[in-house]
């Protein structure tokens, strides 16, 4: 098996393992500072794998890096400011996954710093499995913080710009943007899918993933000038 397949494959066996327990219970403790204590009832707010994971939605992670987690439990209506909680409660996870893919290159550049570490390149060493592990697990997370950003229905960026928005977005929502919800899987696979049948000419989702790696290389760049020789 080829290498950066092999470790691409680990590391997303690691987010299902490590990342999404992390994830859903960041959320839970959010809600839980916001009155809703819906996820600690149900065991929610746990690193146990095992209480989060979906199992289609896990074998969506291992087959093309993104899927998703077991519903989480969570009622607005217990939140102190409702449209406050909603707010912070859906930041919560795309904010953890960008988090762990910037500790990711952090460790990543600063094992790049120190050669001895990551090996000359004419063998494979232990280091080196180690920062390709990493760079594979901080790709996974940033993908899935960029999904979970989306405005659509129901992804944490449509709960946010929902709150955010007037009248007028609502009650066209309500009545005539219904669909969105319906079709939003669809949608979700067309982004992927558009790349590929549009010869890489369309790739919003790729460009999102793109501009996040780069402002997420560039807020670990600072591990350079301290342990760079």
């Amino acid at each position: 098996m080829n290498i950066n397949l092999f470790f691409r494959i680990f590391s997303r066996v690691l987010m299902l393992l490590l990342v999404l327990p992390i994830t859903n219970s960041a959320r839970g403790l959010v809600a839980k500072s916001q009155g809703d204590d819906s996820a600690e009832r149900e065991g929610r707010i746990s690193l146990n794998p095992m209480d989060h994971l979906d199992p289609i939605g896990s074998l969506a992670i291992l087959l093309c890096g993104f899927g998703w987690s077991k519903p989480f439990p969570l009622n607005p209506s217990n939140f102190k400011n409702y449209k406050k909680g909603v707010i912070l409660v859906s930041l919560a996870g795309p904010l953890t996954h960008f988090v762990s893919a910037w500790l990711c290159r952090v460790i990543v550049n600063i094992m790049y710093c120190y050669p001895s570490i990551i090996g000359d390149g004419s063998k494979l060493s232990m280091g080196y499995c180690v920062a390709l592990l990493l760079s594979a697990l901080a790709s996974i997370n940033i993908c899935l913080g960029v999904i979970n950003l989306l405005p659509i229905p129901p992804m944490d960026g449509f709960n946010i710009l929902f709150q955010l928005s007037g009248g007028k977005f609502r009650q066209w929502y309500y009545t005539k943007g219904a669909w969105l919800g319906r079709y939003s899987m669809y949608i979700l696979l067309a982004l992927f899918f558009l790349p590929t049948l549009t010869n890489g000419l369309i790739d919003p989702l790729g460009f999102l993933v793109g501009l996040f790696s780069m402002f997420i290389e560039f807020a670990a760049s600072w591990v350079h000038l301290i342990f760079g020789r």
